[in-house]
Formats: C-alpha cells, sequence, structure tokens
C-alpha cells in the first residue's frame, strides 16, 4: 500500500452505513456487518424486486459519506447472494430483528462484495477546520493541497 492509498481496514474500522448502487442506478441505504480482506459482507432480503433481480457477479458501487470526519469514498466491485446458515448466522445481531422476522426468516439472504477497486477523498475534519485551512491555503498559495488527499483504496 503506498503512502497516499487507504486499506478497507481503515475505512470499515467503525460501524459503517453504504449507499448500496446497482445496475439500474439505484442506490439503496444498508450497514456494513463484516469485512473479511477484499469482501464486504451485508443481510438483506431476497424477497426484495432489487435483490431478486441482482444477478450473481453484477457490478456494483458502494459510497460513503462521513462527513463528521471528512472522509468520502467510492468503491466498485461484484456482487453475489448466498443462503449459506453458517454465513448468516455470522452476521446476525438482534439489531436486524427490525428488518427480518428472526435469524431463520426463510427470505434472508447473505450479500457479499468483492471490492475491485475504490477511491477516498479525506479533508480536514470540521466545517470550520475545512474554512481555515482553505483561507490559510489562499493565503500561502497552496490551496487545494491543505484542503485533504485523495487517492486509491487498496482492497486488501
Amino acid at each position: 500500500m503506498t503512502e497516499e492509498s487507504r486499506s478497507l481496514e481503515d475505512i470499515f474500522e467503525e460501524e459503517r452505513i453504504v449507499m448500496f448502487v446497482t445496475s439500474d442506478q439505484r442506490a439503496r441505504p444498508m450497514a456494513v456487518l463484516d469485512r473479511d480482506g477484499e469482501t464486504l459482507w451485508f443481510l438483506t432480503s431476497r424477497a426484495t424486486e432489487w435483490v431478486s433481480g441482482l444477478t450473481q457477479g453484477e457490478k456494483v458501487t458502494l459510497t460513503v459519506s462521513d462527513p463528521k470526519d471528512s472522509l468520502f469514498v467510492s468503491l466498485t466491485g461484484s456482487a453475489r447472494t448466498s443462503t449459506d446458515r453458517e454465513r448468516i448466522d455470522a452476521l446476525w445481531s438482534p439489531m436486524l430483528e427490525a428488518w427480518f422476522e428472526g435469524r431463520d426468516d426463510p427470505n434472508i439472504t447473505a450479500l457479499q462484495v468483492d471490492v475491485a477497486e475504490g477511491e477516498y477523498w479525506d479533508g480536514p475534519g470540521t466545517g470550520v477546520g475545512r474554512a481555515l485551512r482553505g483561507l490559510a491555503g489562499q493565503l500561502i498559495g497552496d490551496g487545494r493541497r491543505t484542503m485533504g488527499e485523495q487517492g486509491p483504496v487498496e482492497p486488501s
């Protein structure tokens, strides 16, 4: 990993909600429940139209927007569904009862995204910090560099 890149481990070290964009260009909020190397895991219902229409290996985009930390990420990869009970049980938590009829809900499916590539934008932490860095950058003629970093995300 180069100095200018970030890892998936860095990005997903805390709980993250992503916008999950499918080939129909629709975005849906999804909680990342686990990360295993370059693979991100979710639980969803196969009864929904967008999941039942998802083809195995379909190209998807995931975006993260965290204004609090000034972190913005775009990831692309391929999606697959799985009814593997061991995986579903490993991903299950009581908070999911709001969406499912328990861990044995017949419609529950694991959704796996194998991340192929990504990009991040990372800036100063707060609105005040961004304003001050932007002003200082203009004054010293170094504006674009002081506003943060941008670079690739290394999948593994």
